[in-house]
């Protein structure tokens, strides 16, 4: 099989999938077992507390070497293996295991290192495909098992796990082979299926083109002789309806001088009437005026009367006070 050396087994095939299509994208994700033993480095995300309980996340540089997982803030803080980490894990007899996506953990792509006494560090990776290369490095390191079975298993016994592991790996690459050719079958059905789909609507069309086509001479066709069928009418009816024709627009001549002549005649008319309405307005309006001048004497010639009266009144008084003072002079 391409990517695998059976005998020898350099190099190890990664399948870790839960439905045929992970399955066939991780049957192409061979890694050399001599990379997976040299130093690893990169960024994994690390849940704060250091159990699978806590809710916090923290990204951090880690580098894998031999069997001790040791993490930094950023990748400038290791120069080597001489400054100090920000933690350190050791894989000593440790398990390595996936976490299901349905955890409340709140990521994806987790995976869980578990000690024998309980203490376990929980690690996110961006990508599927990382995740699976960093729990392999893990599990090569030296002194760590893969589960905590093998916890007591030699050398031989891990590389004969190793060794059927890659045998199920090449069976189930071989099933997701087969369902590949499947699927290209069907996909092939599916473009058949579209290529005759194609010819049929290429060929509606051309259909459409032709009608389309036949459509626009008929309309041609209609138009043509109906213009002709027009002219035709025409020149038959100045042939044959010639005299009443002319005497028709003759007596439409006559017609016409008359009813610009009484058309004159009720522009006077209206003209006269605007003039007479315009009188009768003046006068309306100095009738108006004659009325308002009337009631104007009318009032003043009220407030004469009061006033003469008011000064009769005056003189009476007067006049009767007079005769008084005098009649008192004439009394003893």
């Amino acid at each position: 099989k391409r990517g695998l050396e059976v005998p020898s087994r350099r190099r190890l095939l990664l399948v870790r999938a839960r439905t045929p299509q992970h399955r066939m994208a991780a049957a192409d994700a061979d890694v050399d077992i001599n990379n997976l033993l040299q130093i690893r480095q990169g960024f994994l995300s690390k849940l704060g507390g250091g159990q699978e309980k806590g809710h916090k996340w923290n990204r951090r540089w880690f580098v894998l070497r031999d069997n001790v997982l040791m993490y930094f803030n950023s990748p400038k803080d290791f120069t080597g293996f001489r400054d100090k980490p920000s933690g350190v894990v050791l894989l000593e007899e440790c398990s390595v295991r996936e976490v299901a996506e349905d955890s409340n953990l709140g990521r994806s792509f987790c995976f869980v290192l578990t000690h024998a006494n309980g203490e376990s560090v929980v690690l996110a990776a961006d990508a599927e495909n990382e995740m699976l290369e960093w729990m392999q490095a893990v599990r090569t390191s030296r002194m760590c098992v893969s589960d905590t079975d093998a916890a007591s298993m030699n050398e031989t016994q891990r590389q004969a796990a190793a060794e059927a592991d890659v045998d199920a790996a090449v069976k189930r690459r071989t099933d997701a082979e087969a369902a590949l050719v499947n699927l290209e079958g069907q996909l092939e059905k599916v473009h058949e299926a579209h290529r005759d789909i194609e010819v049929e609507k290429s060929k509606a069309e051309r259909e459409l083109k032709e009608l389309m086509a036949r459509f626009k001479l008929r309309k041609s066709l209609l138009h043509w002789r109906h213009r002709k069928l027009t002219f035709s009418f025409r020149a038959l009816v100045t042939i044959v309806f010639g005299e009443r024709i002319e005497a028709a627009r003759r007596a439409k001549a006559v017609a016409d001088t008359k009813i610009k002549a009484i058309e004159e005649e009720i522009e006077s008319a209206l003209s006269a009437r605007n003039k007479a309405e315009a009188a009768k307005r003046k006068s309306e309006e100095m009738f108006a005026k004659e009325l308002e001048l009337k009631k104007v004497g009318e009032g003043e010639t009220k407030e004469c009367e009061k006033l003469l009266e008011a000064e009769t009144a005056k003189a009476a008084a007067v006049k009767a006070e007079a005769e008084q003072v005098g009649r008192a002079h004439d009394a003893p």
